[in-house]
């Protein structure tokens, strides 16, 4: 187990360097140029220009700007943003905080409502409830976050006006209110964010888990357990609801990057200061070592994540565990 860790470990790290590379390249082939964007109309002298594009390393051949970047990437130096005139790092520290707090609210949520409610329609598979639940998750898995965002804004932020539109925090807030007062303020702002992601990406986990317990449900041990009488409750938690998490919690490494994109959507729909809304900043600012930097960190986050659902999924199976 240990070894298989280790590679798995080692596979994540050059899955990110990788995709750092190239990344990296095909920022630089965009086309456009970066000084252009951020210096606008104004007149400029060539020889100040020339200055400034030496400055932030415009125009310098691709290979020594990959190889640069991974130098000082490894020291924890991503460069400096373009338009705040900020390390990249600085201001990645400032949005990761609330982008794991809304992914992980919704991972949290996805997981235990999604989960429940997918083994339970596999138990009740023609009840009126479990086809409302197939009918209601598909629906807006269909419907963009975007779109979903909007309405939610809409409705809970003007015609029923019982939540902000935006941000993540009350900044007429007293500093010295009080630890609960934060909290509750923080939830409040997290409201319709966190729904609009849960209703988009919520029917990923209902779905796989309700296709994964109704295979269970006729394995032979589950046949077993009803004929010695056990309690119909106790069949459906122990004996098909935990063998079934396993290939579900397998998809969740290619569920993170669609958490990710949709993040990208919501946090802009909603001004949620986190890593969704400064990538869509930076791109549209041509900021590139910003753009280079948070794509860095949503790839660290993505195999992070794929990582410790590989390592999870096989401590949930008895015969990879032991492999």
């Amino acid at each position: 187990m240990i070894g298989w860790v280790l590679r798995r470990t080692a596979a994540a790290v050059a899955l990110v360097v990788l995709g750092t590379i190239v990344l990296v390249v095909l920022v630089h082939l965009l086309p456009g140029d970066p000084l252009t964007a951020i210096i606008g109309d104004r007149a400029i002298d060539p020889a100040a220009r020339d200055a400034l594009a030496a400055r932030w390393g415009i125009g310098r051949p691709l290979p020594t700007v990959v190889a640069d970047f991974l130098r000082n990437a490894l020291h924890g130096d991503l460069g400096t943003s373009l338009a705040e005139q900020r390390p990249v790092a600085t201001i990645l520290r400032e949005r990761l905080g609330p982008t794991i707090l809304l992914g992980g609210t919704t991972l949290l949520v996805n997981f235990t409502v999604g989960l429940f409610l997918g083994t339970w329609s596999a138990l009740h598979p023609e009840s009126r409830r479990a086809r409302a639940i197939g009918a209601i998750s598909l629906a807006t898995y269909t419907i963009p976050a975007f779109v979903i965002g909007l309405g939610l804004v809409w409705l809970g932020a003007i015609a029923l006006p019982w939540f902000p539109a935006g941000g993540a925090s009350d900044p007429l807030l007293d500093p010295e209110a009080g630890l609960v007062a934060v909290l509750l303020d923080r939830a409040h702002h997290l409201a319709l964010p966190l729904l609009t992601m849960v209703l988009a990406t919520i029917a990923v986990p209902i779905r796989q888990q309700r296709s994964a317990a109704l295979e269970t449900a006729h394995a032979a041990w589950v046949v077993a357990a009803r004929a010695r009488g056990v309690a119909p409750r106790r069949v459906a938690w122990q004996h098909v609801w935990r063998p079934a998490l396993s290939p579900v919690i397998t998809l969740l490494g290619l569920w993170l990057p669609m958490l990710v994109s949709g993040a990208v959507f919501v946090e802009a729909v909603f001004a949620w200061p986190g890593i969704g809304s400064l990538l869509a900043t930076a791109t549209a600012q041509r900021d590139i070592p910003l753009v280079i930097g948070t794509g860095v960190v949503v790839i660290l986050l993505v195999q992070v994540g794929s990582l410790l659902a590989d390592i999870l999924q096989r401590l949930l199976d008895p015969v990879q565990r032991t492999a």
